[in-house]
């Protein structure tokens, strides 16, 4: 599998871009400004929700391009 990996929410303004099966980076968009979250799993739980990411599990995520999560970044 190649990293990154670039998920969002469907339906609300959460990306997500993926960097291994233990790390991810969640952005929220709250008003005019982005919260950026690094998280590194330890536990299995985080480590399922990152398996669940990839593969848009329950149709919960979309995938996304770097260009569609750049441009995010840059609005």
């Amino acid at each position: 599998m190649d990293f990154p990996i670039y998920r969002k929410y469907i339906g609300i303004d959460v990306w997500f871009k993926i960097d291994s099966h233990s790390k991810f980076t969640e952005v929220k968009r709250i008003g005019e400004k982005r919260m950026v979250s690094e998280i590194t799993a330890k536990i299995f739980p985080e480590k399922q929700f990152i398996v669940d990411m990839i593969k848009c599990y329950e149709n919960r995520w979309e995938a996304v391009t770097e260009a569609d999560y750049l441009r995010f970044m840059n609005e």
